[in-house]
């Protein structure tokens, strides 16, 4: 998807003549704010539109644009909209159309002669992270991803792919929710695994009991390894390791995940600590998977 999408080729008709003119396409601004369409996935929408948007409002500040400020405030909420879709839901422009741009770059004193370059400066700031983020996902995201190879140890991997999708949405934007989620994909993937092994659990089995029945299930526990084995002293050790992620996802999510009510809000979580938990859980459900697909061919 393009930016030229977001215009339609319309007739104007005078005692002189008819003429073509673009406009901005504001039904389909409408209908992308109000839901995601089967045409274009939100992603590709929220790149184009924040293309658009940027030239649009650097026009506006340089040279003018040829949108009016309630196109201008359409475009700009559509936006808003369909990054909240998929995640972003922090981005805060410091302004809706373009009579509070104007407003907006006074403040920030990018008025003037020669403010033109102040005001580019001043979008480039506010525009290039969300370029940034929306070219992260289009290029295979911002979280970490399973192997197909791993997922078809799963006749319904499902519920994991929810997982991961709801870690994408909110890595950066939600770091506790994204906590939350990997500690849910770990153990999704573990009763997965005692399912597909026909080893059954109970309520009362809690994370790292989760992740150690699988273990054993899959002689991956690291006192199944035999001691003559080559190397069995560096595999004990990264099997043991690796096992204790369930406990180390269990303790963070319970410190700052949302499902339990906190009585102080952890504001010390950044996404810096969610990549972390993520990847802990992704190292863990990948290496299971797999071996559960070499045990299973």
């Amino acid at each position: 998807m393009d930016s030229s999408e977001f215009f339609t080729l319309e007739t104007d008709t005078s005692p002189w003549g008819s003429t073509e003119v673009t406009r901005l396409h504001t039904d389909l601004l409408d209908q992308i704010a109000a839901a995601p369409t089967p045409s274009w996935s939100d992603p590709e929408i929220a790149k184009a539109l924040a293309e658009l948007a940027h030239d649009e409002y650097q026009r506006f500040g340089t040279n003018g644009s040829e949108l009016d400020n309630v196109e201008a405030r359409k475009l700009l909420a559509s936006l808003k909209a369909v990054l909240g879709r998929i995640g972003m839901r922090s981005i805060d422009f410091g302004f809706r159309d373009f009579e509070s741009f104007r407003n907006y770059w006074i403040r920030k004193g990018a008025s003037g002669p020669g403010g033109w370059q102040a005001r580019r400066d001043l979008l480039a700031d506010l525009f290039d992270p969300i370029h940034d983020r929306l070219d992260a996902l289009s290029s295979g995201g911002v979280g970490p991803k399973l192997t197909d190879e791993a997922l078809t140890a799963l006749s319904d991997p499902g519920a994991i792919r929810d997982h991961l999708d709801r870690i994408e949405r909110n890595l950066d934007d939600d770091p506790r929710l994204a906590v939350g989620s990997a500690k849910e994909l770990v153990e999704s993937t573990a009763k997965l695994v005692l399912m597909r092994c026909g080893v059954q659990y109970g309520k009362s089995d809690d994370l790292p009991s989760l992740v150690s029945k699988a273990h054993t299930a899959l002689g991956i526990n690291a006192k199944q390894v035999n001691e003559g084995a080559e190397n069995a002293v560096g595999i004990r050790t990264l099997l043991s390791a690796v096992s204790r992620i369930g406990v180390g996802m269990a303790e963070l999510r319970n410190q700052v995940g949302t499902g339990h009510g906190q009585t102080e809000v952890p504001t010390w979580v950044t996404p810096r600590h969610a990549r972390l938990a993520v990847g802990a859980a992704h190292v863990w459900c990948q290496f299971v998977l797999e071996t559960l697909e070499q045990r299973s061919s």
